[in-house]
């Protein structure tokens, strides 16, 4: 299983729910999540991809801190059975 076949789950799993996602390309921020999930009625979310036995870096538990600290919902995805859970 590799991040991109978790990747693709996520984009048809958000798609279904009538959502909609996005692949960010953070200029000048190393570290910062792949994607921006956004749901029907519900607020919009970072979502970082992560193949399984994969792991942070450090950069990215201070970026992912850095946002959850100003009030923005950050989660990692590690393996298929993660998107649901994620997405409910």
């Amino acid at each position: 299983m590799r991040e991109r076949d978790i990747e693709r789950a996520l984009v048809k799993a958000v798609k279904l729910k009538g959502g909609e996602v996005r692949k960010l390309q953070w200029i000048g921020r190393r570290a910062a999540p792949d994607r921006l999930v956004k749901l029907p009625d519900k607020p919009p979310m970072f979502v970082e991809l992560k193949a399984p036995g994969g792991r942070l870096s450090r950069l990215q538990e201070v970026e992912h801190r850095r946002l959850r600290a100003i009030g923005l919902d950050v989660r990692v995805v590690w393996r298929m059975e993660d998107i649901e859970g994620v997405l409910a």
